[in-house]
Parts: structure tokens; C-alpha cells; sequence
């Protein structure tokens, strides 16, 4: 006869195990990070980076364009549009010139909802051209 035993360390630690996953993938769909910063960081898709000082930041636009939720960031040489949903707190953010880092992901994240966390479909940044 045998017996199977559950020993209460091996269930503490497999909890733990799984709760460090759940953290990781929570940090995945992560869109922005706030704090203290001279610099905006932005993220795209390929992991290609850009930032801007917030010393060239001239000012910003929070709207509608095409039945999307936008953002328009312009910058002493650039102008960067945010697209996503949930976009307020970002803009707030912004505001308050403690926005860090802005992330793009991938429409197929939109299944798990994200109904009132902002979430970023694309970040397209465009130089100024003299004309």
C-alpha cells in the first residue's frame, strides 16, 4: 500500500511559482510607466525606442480622429500620435510631465479587455519637415 502524501512547502512554493508568472504577464500588457523623469520613452512593436526631452515638449491634443481615441504629442521636431483606448489617465499624465515610458502592443492583447486600463494599438512619430 502506498499513500500520496501533500506536503504544505510544496503547495507554498507552487503558489509562489505561479504568482511570479501572473506578475510577468501582467508586466507584458504594461502600456506606460509614470514617476519622476525628463524624458518620454517610446515603445513600438519591433522594440524600436525613441525619446524626447520634456524640454522640447511644445503641447498636446486628446480627441477623436476616425472613431479612435487620440493623442497628439507635439515636440519641438516631431509629432508623435497615440492611438488606443482608455487614453485620459495618459493624457494626465502628460500633463503632469511625469509620464515615462509609453508602450505599443498588438490588437490580439484586446481579448483579455481592458475596459478602464489604457492601452496603446499604435504610436506613430513623424518629423516636422520645414516647408
Amino acid at each position: 500500500m502506498s499513500q500520496n502524501y501533500k506536503f504544505k512547502s510544496l503547495e507554498i512554493a507552487k503558489a509562489s511559482q505561479k504568482k511570479e508568472i501572473d506578475e510577468t504577464k501582467n508586466d507584458d500588457f504594461k502600456v506606460y510607466e509614470i514617476g519622476e523623469s525628463k524624458t518620454i520613452d517610446f515603445v513600438l512593436l519591433d522594440e524600436t525606442r525613441q525619446n524626447f526631452p520634456y524640454s522640447h515638449y511644445l503641447t498636446s491634443w486628446l480627441g477623436v480622429e476616425s472613431e479612435e481615441r487620440v493623442i497628439k504629442i507635439f515636440f519641438a521636431t516631431h509629432m508623435v500620435t497615440v492611438k488606443g483606448f482608455c487614453l485620459d489617465k495618459l493624457y494626465e499624465s502628460l500633463l503632469l510631465q511625469e509620464l515615462k515610458i509609453l508602450k505599443e502592443n498588438s490588437e490580439r492583447y484586446l481579448k483579455y479587455g481592458y475596459s478602464e486600463t489604457p492601452f496603446i494599438l499604435s504610436i506613430i512619430i513623424k518629423w516636422k519637415k520645414d516647408k
